[in-house]
């Protein structure tokens, strides 16, 4: 008889235990390649659509100036170009007053990219508004609005287009070059970026063409953007929104594992009997094992199948209910190398699971079952397969990663924090072997089951511990960072941030001001923008990659120049100079920059301003208050430094929470058109839009390793049923009621849940407390009532679970159980 035959004869005496490993290895899969989907799904919608993402092949950018004739025609020089000027403004109309993104085109905009109207192209005094930011206001095609200093017939509402690949802050509104003009916005030392859009040649490598346009004019302050990297910003954050989701779908991994593992005993033990006895009558250890490999197998290819088709489902369904918060949508797949990564790292962590133990069954000796003893006996042999398999399958995971340190450090601390609730668990059996004797004879059965032979309780502890205490973690996480938005921002943050204020107009605006909102506290700083050239003999544009976290290396940058250190700085190196300082230009430099680019006290700095070049003396080193919630900026120049460059002045006006504003923005607008006014609020609640949509994700994805746990727990008890069975039958044969005997059931449940539950939750606080305060350095504030709340629901969840899957053997009849063998 072949193997084949022998399985399909086998499996019809039931799947003992495979039943288990079906679902925790459909379940693990399913989350595995739903992760690894998504992240796909994003990366290929950006690689298809970069070139639109971008609206060309290359894009040069330069802050508050245009290309100078030598450098606009090399640009043409390369292929067709297209001149977009980009600002920020107020607009008025309809029902209020909103900033915008305003971009002032030519006609060969867009070079590349959808351009979708409803009405005609702006021309003259005319404008095209985005169509989200119409409807807010109630503007309609042929309405008038004001934008800077004229006013302006709308023409057309924008209802597709190219955006980039970032999170816009703000809605987009188009107006054509003579428009722009019309505006009167752009004024010297305006906040204003001039990009310019190219389209290559087939032929031609994007990044070696625009490396070379930024070496050959090296002082102009360009920076360049290829169509590979047009959703920089989308595209870090699906990288750390996926490596975040990969960890915990890693994490269900795991403790789908430990129910493989258990489920594969199950198995292995109801099939001892069947390879002794096949082997008494002449079967081969080739025939047997092909057998048991072809039962294991079919189960494991269709939990496979059915995974994948789950998590080949997440990117149609993603793209569905949050794909317009995207600035693309992922594409729908399937997304086969995803898959296929999933599929293989579920396979190896079965084998991993299951080899031992099958391997043991399959070294059951016939005399055996001839003594009637079929233990199994380990040894170490067995475990060189499934080392090597669990290997490979954190090698996959770690490689499928974006940051592949950071997940070879997050699979060692998930193997750390498996190994801890292996120590909680022992520590419970323990405990449970010191209480036996404690208590009632009903307590006592329950606390002695936590230690009774074959016991599962470390097994559990590790696979409920894990998928609650990231629960635990991020949800501490997330409240601590929206009470910070909530209310540490609120309290601390000014009212508005505001823009491109002429530098002549301050004492007007401190009018109004005080007109408007006489308690306020206003703040006022010189603004300018450069970018960093050079550093201690280095040339910026001629570096092969930018040191790492030396951020103000990449592009323009805020400069200002002040006469006092701003309130909660503090110098690290080197002294400030005199408030009265009139020398030689001088920096105070952000201290972490300084340190990714080696640069000390002494050396020299030099920033394009305008296409001109400043070369300063770097005086000190500081470290910001970055959660002042003020004006902060890496680099701050002495007095008089850009005394000959155009310049404008920021300011911040800062309010009592609930003060209404909404008089002082219109009073504001109408008295200074050119100032955009950011209101922190608008800010404030974008942010915590998408904070509460990956908050939402994550824990949908925790909650799959939450029920993985509970899985895993009711499995392993409907793998004892049989021991519960007779234990329960002999309980009643000496007057044991079935209260009493649900009772035990119900206290051996409860004290191993609880007290993972306390381990969990501690872990996950701590490690909370941790992220908050060294990552993101914020107070932890979660919110405890809410937190609690999470233990004791899993707690119930799993007692539940465990209790339906005991059900069965504590209605077991006495006559059923004695003639069981």
């Amino acid at each position: 008889m072949t193997a084949f035959d022998l399985a399909k004869r086998d499996l019809r005496g039931g799947l003992g235990g495979l039943g288990l490993l079906w679902i925790c290895l459909m379940l693990a899969v399913a989350g595995l390649a739903a992760v690894l989907s998504l992240v796909s799904a994003m990366d290929k919608a950006i690689d298809a659509n970069a070139r639109s993402l971008l609206g060309g092949d290359l894009e040069f950018s330069v802050a508050s100036r245009e290309a100078s004739e030598d450098e606009l025609t090399a640009m043409r020089a390369l292929g067709t170009v297209s001149h977009v000027v980009e600002t920020r403004a107020m607009l008025r109309g309809g029902d209020g007053t909103s900033l915008i993104e305003l971009k002032g085109v030519d006609e060969a905009f867009p070079l590349a990219g959808p351009l979708e109207l409803d009405g005609t192209r702006p021309e003259g005094l005319e404008v095209a508004l985005d169509q989200e930011l119409a409807e807010r206001l109630g503007i309609a095609k042929g309405d008038t609005i004001n934008l800077g200093f004229s006013q302006m017939r709308v023409s057309a509402i924008i209802t597709d287009m190219a955006r980039g690949g970032g999170f816009a802050f703000a809605p987009t509104v188009l107006v054509d070059a003579e428009g722009l003009a019309a505006t009167r916005l752009i004024q010297p030392g305006s906040i204003v970026e001039h990009e310019y859009k190219v389209l290559l040649p087939a032929s031609a490598d994007p990044d070696a063409v625009g490396e070379a346009f930024v070496e050959r004019f090296d002082e102009g302050g360009w920076d360049y953007t290829t169509r590979a990297g047009a959703a920089g910003g989308t595209q870090r954050f699906v990288a750390r929104t996926g490596d975040m989701l990969l960890l915990i779908a890693l994490a269900a991994l795991g403790i789908g594992t430990l129910g493989i593992a258990s489920a594969a005993r199950a198995f292995a033990t109801t099939r001892r009997r069947t390879v002794a006895q096949l082997k008494l009558v002449g079967g081969t250890r080739k025939t047997i094992g092909g057998m048991l490999a072809l039962e294991l197998g079919m189960v494991i290819l269709g939990a496979l199948l059915v995974g994948l088709l789950l998590g080949a489902l997440a990117p149609p369904i993603v793209g569905q209910i949050i794909g317009e918060r995207l600035p693309i949508a992922p594409d729908p797949g399937p997304h086969f190398d995803a898959l296929l990564l999933a599929a293989a790292t579920g396979a190896l962590v079965t084998i991993a699971a299951a080899w031992s133990p099958l391997v043991a069954a399959l070294d059951v000796r016939p005399a055996a079952l001839l003594r009637g003893s079929i233990d199994e006996h380990e040894e170490k042999r067995r475990w060189i397969v499934p080392m090597l398999a669990a290997s490979a399958a954190a090698a996959l995971a770690i490689l499928s990663a974006s940051n592949e340190q950071l997940a070879a450090i997050a699979v060692a601390g998930l193997v750390v924090l498996g190994l801890l609730f292996a120590f909680i668990g022992w520590i419970i059996r323990r405990l449970a072997r010191a209480s036996r004797h404690l208590g009632g004879p009903v307590q006592r059965l329950g606390i002695a089951a936590l230690d009774r032979p074959g016991n599962a309780t470390i097994r559990l502890t590790v696979a409920l511990g894990l998928g609650l205490s990231l629960l635990v973690l991020l949800a501490a996480t997330g409240q601590s960072l929206l009470k910070q938005l909530d209310d540490t921002i609120p309290q601390r943050a000014p009212a508005f941030f505001l823009i491109d204020l002429p530098k002549d107009a301050e004492p007007g605006y401190r009018a109004l001001v005080e007109e408007q909102l006489p308690d306020a506290d206003i703040v006022l700083v010189p603004s300018i923008r450069g970018a960093v050239t050079e550093y201690a003999g280095n040339v910026v544009a001629e570096m092969e990659e930018l040191p790492e976290g030396a951020w103000i290396l990449r592009g323009d940058r805020g400069l200002t120049f002040l006469a006092d250190l701003p309130e909660g700085n503090e110098l690290t190196e080197g002294e400030w100079w005199p408030a009265d300082y009139d020398g030689p230009p001088l920096v105070s430099v952000d201290a972490e920059n300084a340190a990714a680019m080696g640069l000390k006290v002494g050396d020299s700095l030099t920033v394009s301003v305008l296409g001109r070049p400043l070369q300063a003396e770097v005086a000190s080193l500081r470290n910001p208050d970055w959660r002042s919630f003020g004006f902060n900026f890496a680099m701050i120049f002495s007095p008089g430094s850009f005394d000959d460059a155009p310049y404008t002045q920021m300011s911040t006006v800062s309010v009592a929470p609930g003060t209404d504003t909404l008089a002082f923005e219109r009073a504001l607008v109408e008295a200074f058109p050119q100032v955009s006014a950011i209101k922190v609020a608008d800010v404030v609640s974008e942010v915590r839009s998408v904070l509460e949509s990956l908050d939402a994700a994550i824990r949908i994805a925790i909650a799959l390793a939450i029920a993985m746990g509970v899985v895993v727990l009711a499995g392993s008890v409907v793998a004892t049923r049989a021991q519960r069975a007779r234990d329960i039958v002999l309980l009643r044969l000496v007057g044991g009621q079935k209260s009493q005997l649900i009772g035990t059931q119900l206290i051996e449940f409860v004290v191993l849940a609880s007290l993972s539950a306390i381990g969990a939750t501690a872990a996950g606080a701590l490690a909370a407390q941790y992220v908050c305060e060294r990552w993101f350095e914020i107070a932890f504030t979660p919110d405890w009532t809410a937190l609690i709340l999470i233990p004791l629901g899993a707690v119930a969840l799993a007692v539940t679970a465990a209790l339906i899957a005991a059900w069965p053997a504590l209605t077991t009849r006495p006559a059923e159980a004695l003639r069981a063998r």
